[in-house]
């Protein structure tokens, strides 16, 4: 557990949580940042949708045991003042066809979940998922969708400061 949750830490660099309704940034000491993305953002709806799409290709990656899979994660809608806050959930485990894990951010907007919370990930409420094959993101639509925002230099800091290889 405490490798996942350390990973997802370094992992959430730049995308630590979304809270709809904004476009800022959340700066926070000792904590990553958190990027507000407008609840109208084409591009981040289209990888919300996208990943809905495919959530059986990581149940079935979740399932298959294959030791070149690990640190599987799930990016979950919750409730938050005037929006929503997507968080993501770590150590997840596939249990009578449900997904359970661990809460891996500090929330900012919604007290529905705190930090270290064991939940069942509510299906309709998935915004993204992702998981490492072999050392290379899988998933992670909406990591993409920011790192792809960004300049190929800012991508290279990104990817060598969390240890990300997109395919």
């Amino acid at each position: 557990m405490t490798k996942s949750l350390l990973f997802i830490a370094s992992l959430l660099f730049i995308l630590t949580s979304c809270k709809e309704g904004s476009v800022d940034k959340t700066e926070r000491s000792g904590e990553p940042d958190v990027y507000n993305v407008e609840d109208d953002n084409a591009k981040m709806n289209q990888a919300m949708v996208n990943a809905k799409n495919s959530i059986d290709e990581f149940k079935n990656a979740l399932a298959s045991d294959n030791p070149s899979f690990e640190y599987f994660t799930i990016k979950q809608k919750f409730n938050a003042d005037g929006g929503a806050e997507h968080i993501w959930v770590g150590d997840i485990q596939l249990i009578d066809n449900d997904f359970m894990g661990i809460v891996a951010n500090e929330p900012v907007y919604t007290s529905e979940v705190k930090l270290g919370d064991t939940i069942t990930v509510n299906s309709a409420n998935i915004s993204d998922w992702m998981y490492y094959d072999d050392g290379e993101v899988v998933g992670g639509y909406t990591i993409r969708v920011i790192r792809d925002a960004l300049s190929p230099e800012e991508q290279a800091q990104f990817d060598a400061e969390n240890g990300l290889l997109f395919k």
